[in-house]
């Protein structure tokens, strides 16, 4: 017969009255908040390895959210000590397994290349954690200021951005110059104007230059396909 599991006592959660929700909604509210998840991971590390207290029970959920809702408010009253006191402990644990890691892959070196790989690979991850812990922590200490610009450019090479500056006129072609010039000079020179009306048909008067007569004709005429 197998033994039953032990069941866990149940977590003494204390609902806030509100008369205008229903107790479900109270309850899924006060479950999905990040508050009440982080207490019930906390309650749950106590009792393992160096959490346990021994004969001290163990703090509740409900008073593990209240050191959270506590912690939290600092926070919004601008008080950052505890974040960065959080990430300066998580640099240094990170480096320590940094450390632990590289050492092993270095024991193991010569003897097995595969675990000298993994260590070496895990050692890795945990630096790269480190480092981006540190940025953090520096981000946390000095925020960086918001940069709000006009125009922003992102290219692969360097770049040139005039912000509010007009673009010039483009300079005009000489042939459109020149006829800008002449019909201003027509508008305005002695009351000559340019003639837009209709044109006239040709007429017989003072023809200078007519058709050519037969008998002034040329004698030999041209060739016509080489012939």
């Amino acid at each position: 017969m197998t033994a039953a599991k032990p069941k866990k006592p149940a977590a003494d959660v204390v609902l806030q009255a509100d008369d205008s929700k229903p107790t479900g909604l109270l309850l899924a509210e006060a479950l999905n908040a990040p508050s009440m998840r982080a207490a019930a991971t906390l309650a749950e590390m106590h009792g393992k390895g160096p959490f346990s207290l021994g004969d001290t029970p163990a703090p509740s959920v409900t008073e593990q959210m209240q050191a959270l809702h506590a912690r939290a408010k600092k926070i919004d009253n601008g008080d950052m000590h505890l974040p960065e006191h959080t990430l300066t402990a998580q640099m240094h644990v990170l480096d320590g397994m940094f450390n632990l890691l590289a050492q092993r892959a270095l024991s193991n070196m010569g003897h097995s290349l595969e675990a000298t790989e993994r260590y070496m690979k895990m050692a890795l991850r945990a630096q790269n954690q480190c480092r981006a812990t540190i940025e953090a922590l520096a981000e946390v200490k000095n925020p960086r200021v918001a940069v709000f610009a006009n125009q922003a450019n992102v290219t692969s090479g360097p770049q040139q951005v005039n912000n509010s500056t007009p673009s010039p006129t483009p300079a005009r072609s000489d042939s459109a110059a020149g006829v800008n010039m002449t019909n201003e000079l027509l508008e305005y020179q002695d009351g000559e104007r340019l003639d837009t009306g209709t044109p006239r048909q040709a007429g017989r008067a003072h023809q200078t230059v007519e058709t050519v007569g037969e008998e002034h004709r040329a004698t030999h005429r041209r060739r016509q396909g080489g012939e």
